[in-house]
């Protein structure tokens, strides 16, 4: 399935490639876990792009809310991965938040990236 036939977004469905992405990726962690951008230069493709949400983080009800606005955010903000082709969302947080807030922080954890600092 496509995260946004508008945007051809294409979702990473095999598990070596996830793996791959995981190894061989640039970090930025966040307040709700970790946002891995892998930029192959090998590989002109359009973006790749998965969200791995935790089974602690909540029933499957919650998770899939969180999967949900992930893949709205990408989808919204796709200017934000133009330097990268693969892009892994890793949530990790039990706590509740909504639309707003994870766009609120996940805009400060890229606007701090392209200053060339990344927050741990």
């Amino acid at each position: 399935m496509n995260l946004s036939r508008r945007h051809n977004i294409v979702s990473i469905n095999k598990s070596w490639e996830i793996k791959q992405v995981l190894d061989k990726s640039r970090k930025l962690y966040h307040k709700y876990g970790i946002v891995f951008l892998n930029k192959d230069d090998e590989v002109k493709e359009k973006l790749r792009a998965a969200v791995i949400v935790k089974k602690n983080c909540g029933r499957a009800v919650r998770r899939n809310y969180i999967k949900r606005i992930g893949r709205y955010f990408i989808c919204k903000n796709i200017t934000l991965f133009k330097n990268y082709n693969r892009v892994i969302f890793l949530f990790l947080s039990k706590e509740m938040f909504k639309y707003k807030d994870l766009d609120k922080e996940l805009k400060r954890v890229f606007s701090n990236e392209n200053a060339g600092t990344v927050n741990n």
